[in-house]
């Protein structure tokens, strides 16, 4: 399959991520590219692969450009890079055994050995050119690819008396093949019309170990077997030996030694380009330039601190990507372009933000406040003897009166709330187990606070307002069993609260929703229902067997459903209608494995935390809005060469739209989405409207109809 390659430069995506600009349905990556590990030069380009993401730096006119599923590759995850100067041809595969052939910016996929199925081991460890052929070395044998048919020509199992071993390397001179497997070097003719016969490889007597390269130097063919501890390198006239150092050899000598400083931790790769400039890829400091073997400078785009994500939360318009990591633990970033990475909190699991102040929660540390440029620490003298500085918050959240709520996990402590005039407490339920993780939290329309325990189910737990007065204190623990909740399984992942104040419960085996959450504690029937599907004829519970572990509802009430193996849905309100199932095959999704959901209701942006890296999706639905004073309209005026979707947002919500011309001729009639309607651009008979001026009318709940706005169409 062909694709074109679409390369974006970084300073230009200002015009796709400033949330209300981005396209309807368009989707984003927002990768972290600071694990790099593989270097490739390219002409004047510096290629780079990252963890789950490739960029590559042009030296000219000093741009970063990304490259991913979005812009035509056609998978994540890089295992190897090669390119054949003479066909000017990039190759990449992927850990998956898929490979791209880049040319001329059309993409090439040849997906003939990812679909192969293969027993045991199945990876591409190393690419060599020869001959208009990538010899690809991999774990089932050396595959020829030929560059120019573009298809797989020709594979050779190696190993004595056919017990066959993995292959790490390969090069090639003008009379023989060599590659370095796990049982030591092999050599064959090279113009042998029967190397698919094993029997015409010959052992090399003097390597026995498991050889990882072979290189050619001043002295000869060298067999590498210190892998991982030394690599090495042939590079424009440069022997490489990289290590903790990189010591770097001209002619036989050693001409430098490149020492690890706080510039890099981990070395991956490296190489010295046509310009003598000597790149570093480092699994925690990306792409470093070194000029004169003196550091220069770091090359990447900006993201995240890392693709490990704990949480996200959307907060006064900042993203907040929470990665439980001991370093630079907390990314945040207002327009998904500039990001600062916080080093000052560790492993931090959770946060909330009241008024100026955020709240930080830690899998180790306990509980922090950042006020401004001040950092404060909760200890047992300032929680009144509440918190202590090694506790677990796994959850932090906070009701309309500006109180914070939150969880200790593995603590008789379960729920603790701090008032707004600094009051704190603990709320003990002698009915949950204290070595257990409390994995979600979430407040109701009732104010009553609902969580999830791992194995246990939930608890919800009903202060009665009075947080000072725990006489009047009530709470339940909702399990599988009939008349104590009925949940589908105890196993519980995600919690939501919907507009309508339904409770909507992810499990280990699907939905179910609480449609009476006020009757917990009023002596009804409160039990939790699932929801009946119809699918080949035949009714079922709805995604019953799934794991559930993310819900959001967006502003029109619809519901987003992560799973961890099966990717991202959105469901219609009531869950009986499945909208979009979104899976790595049919989506740009980094992963079928959806950790956390986070929705812009003001943008319709949809956040998809997974366990890949971060994602965004631009929906069609945002919060209904209770006065239209401000409607926007993206884009707008409408040039002749859109023909994508047009999206008007902040209007009241579901409300009815009426689009006509200027002479009151009705062209286009819909309901929004919560805050936000989407037209296409075309009239009643599908047919796309000329140029001119139509106006936007739109009428809430009531009836009450006014003009909202102006689309200028140009042909």
């Amino acid at each position: 399959m062909k694709k074109i390659l679409f390369t974006y430069f970084l300073l230009l995506t200002f015009l796709s991520v400033k949330g209300q600009n981005t396209p309807i349905y368009s989707w984003q990556e927002h990768l972290s590219y600071q694990s790099a590990n593989h270097i490739l030069e390219v002409e004047n380009n510096i290629y780079c692969a990252t963890e789950n993401g490739l960029f590559y730096y042009n030296k000219e006119d000093f741009t970063i450009n990304r490259l991913n599923k979005l812009n035509g590759l056609s998978d994540i995850g890089i295992s190897a890079l090669s390119y054949d100067k003479i066909n000017k041809i990039i190759i990449i595969s992927y850990n998956n055994c898929n490979i791209d052939l880049i040319k001329d910016g059309i993409v090439t996929n040849i997906s003939d050995i990812k679909e192969k199925l293969i027993i045991g081991e199945k990876i591409i460890n190393n690419i060599d050119v020869f001959d208009d052929v990538a010899y690809l070395s991999t774990s089932f044998g050396l595959l020829l690819l030929d560059l120019i048919k573009e298809e797989i020509k020709d594979t050779y199992k190696i190993g004595e008396n056919g017990n066959f071993v993995s292959i790490n390397d390969c090069y090639i001179d003008d009379t023989c093949i060599f590659v370095g497997t796990t049982d030591g070097a092999y050599f064959a003719d090279k113009n042998s019309n029967t190397l698919f016969d094993f029997n015409r490889w010959t052992k090399h007597p003097s390597q026995d170990n498991e050889v990882s390269e072979i290189i050619v130097t001043s002295w000869g063919i060298l067999f590498n077997n210190q892998y991982p501890y030394v690599k090495v390198r042939n590079s424009n006239g440069y022997y490489l030996e990289i290590g903790n150092t990189i010591s770097v050899y001209q002619n036989g000598n050693l001409i430098s030694e490149v020492v690890a400083d706080s510039n890099f931790s981990n070395i991956q790769d490296a190489w010295i380009d046509k310009d003598n400039i000597l790149w570093i890829a480092d699994s925690s400091n990306s792409l470093l330039k070194y000029e004169n073997f003196e550091f220069s400078e770091v090359i990447k785009p900006n993201g995240p601190s890392s693709n490990t994500i704990e949480n996200i939360k959307l907060q006064d318009n900042f993203l907040f990507i929470l990665h439980n990591n001991s370093k630079n633990s907390v990314s945040r970033t207002e327009d998904v372009i500039d990001w600062l990475h916080w080093d000052y909190f560790l492993d931090v699991v959770c946060s909330e933000k009241i008024g100026a102040i955020t709240y930080i929660g830690s899998s180790t540390s306990g509980l922090s406040k950042k006020d401004g440029g001040q950092i404060i620490r909760y200890t047992p003298g300032n929680t009144l003897n509440i918190l202590d500085t090694n506790y677990y918050i796994s959850n932090l959240t906070s009701d309309s009166e500006g109180n914070l709520w939150g969880t200790v996990s593995n603590s008789g402590k379960t729920l603790f709330v701090r008032s707004s005039d600094n009051y704190w407490t603990y709320f003990f339920m002698p009915q949950l187990p204290n070595d257990r993780d409390i994995r979600n939290l979430i407040i109701d329309d009732y104010g009553q606070k609902w969580g999830s325990v791992r194995a246990k189910g939930l608890f919800v737990y009903n202060d009665n307002g009075t947080i000072e007065d725990k006489s009047d204190d009530q709470y339940k623990v909702i399990t599988t069993s009939v008349g104590s909740g009925n949940l589908p399984n105890q196993e519980v992942y995600a919690l939501a609260n919907d507009l309508d104040g339904n409770i909507w419960v992810g499990t280990k085996k699907g939905i179910c929703v609480f449609y009476s959450p006020s009757a917990v504690f009023g002596g009804y029937n409160f039990d939790a229902q699932q929801i009946i599907v119809e699918e080949n004829g035949f009714g079922q519970y709805l995604l019953e067997s799934e794991i559930v572990y993310s819900i959001a509802i967006d502003g029109g009430n619809r519901k987003w459903i992560g799973t961890l193996e099966s990717g991202l849905y959105l469901l219609s309100e009531d869950g009986t209608e499945e909208i979009y199932h979104f899976t790595t095959e049919n989506s740009p999704l980094l992963s079928n494995t959806i950790l956390d959901i986070e929705l812009n209701h003001k943008t319709a942006e949809i956040f998809i935390s997974t366990d890949k890296g971060l994602m965004s999706f631009r929906n069609d639905a945002t919060k209904g809005k209770t006065n239209i004073n401000s409607v926007v309209i993206f884009p707008n005026p409408v040039r002749e060469s859109y023909y994508g979707n047009i999206s008007i947002n902040g209007l009241a919500y579901e409300s009815n739209v009426k689009i006509t011309d200027v002479s009151g001729n009705l062209v286009f009639e819909t309901t929004s989405n919560g805050g936000m309607a989407v037209w296409d651009g075309t009239d009643s008979n599908n047919n796309r409207v000329g140029t001119g001026v139509y106006l936007v009318f739109c009428s809430d709940k009531y009836g009450n109809e006014k003009a909202v706005g102006k689309i200028l169409f140009i042909h």
